[in-house]
């Protein structure tokens, strides 16, 4: 009788030490929890106004050809105003050597990962202006040292198609030739050296808008 007396006060004193620290986990959830979710709105509402103002990281972006597929349909010109870094812009090939990719707008890695890229600072197709276009001499432009006089670049906008005849080729840091009017300029890098990224010499091809016979 004695025992169960000692046991019922044994259980007497445990079951506060078990029922306490329960109902202050309780009572601070139920404080805490309105508190963080005001902060954590707060800290969301912060980050999306950081975002609209943060410069955009090419890590934040990747390729896309919506735009262009919706020209396509529409059978409406691609506009500058309508395009964003790294959406398509047309394709590109020449008709005697193994150069042919998609062309992304900006000369950036992630166009260039996936083709070949188009200054934003130079002209689009079909605006009477220079087409500076720059790829990869270890991938897309590969091919482009085998590119020679006369050749014939095809360019396929969402819209129409455009032919440019190669009439010169050059290494140089910048392009100082005589070519006016609307033209490709072609550009890779001079060599496949590890090393070739210290270099600012170009491999540079030039061709201009039309298919002609070439001296």
């Amino acid at each position: 009788m004695e025992n169960e007396k000692k046991q019922q006060k044994k259980r007497a004193t445990i079951r506060p030490l078990i029922i306490t620290p329960i109902v202050f986990v309780l009572i601070s959830m139920i404080v805490i929890a309105p508190t963080f979710s005001k902060v954590f709105g707060i800290m969301k509402n912060e980050v999306h106004d950081a975002q609209k103002t943060l410069k955009i990281d090419y890590n934040d972006i990747s390729v896309d050809d919506e735009y262009f597929k919706a020209c396509q349909k529409d059978g409406t010109e691609i506009t500058r105003d309508g395009l964003n870094v790294c959406d398509k812009v047309a394709t590109i090939e020449c008709n005697n050597a193994a150069v042919g990719c998609d062309v992304y707008y900006g000369i950036n890695r992630v166009s260039k990962r996936s083709g070949a890229g188009l200054s934003v600072k130079q002209g689009l197709f079909g605006e009477g202006k220079q087409i500076h276009v720059d790829g990869d001499v270890l991938t897309v432009f590969k091919a482009l040292k085998y590119v020679n006089k006369g050749d014939v670049f095809t360019v396929k906008t969402a819209t129409e198609e455009i032919q440019y005849t190669v009439t010169e080729i050059t290494k140089g840091e910048e392009y100082g030739g005589n070519a006016q009017g609307e033209y490709l300029l072609l550009t890779t890098q001079s060599s496949t050296d590890a090393f070739e990224y210290q270099n600012k010499q170009k491999l540079m091809v030039v061709a201009e808008l039309g298919e002609k016979e070439v001296s």
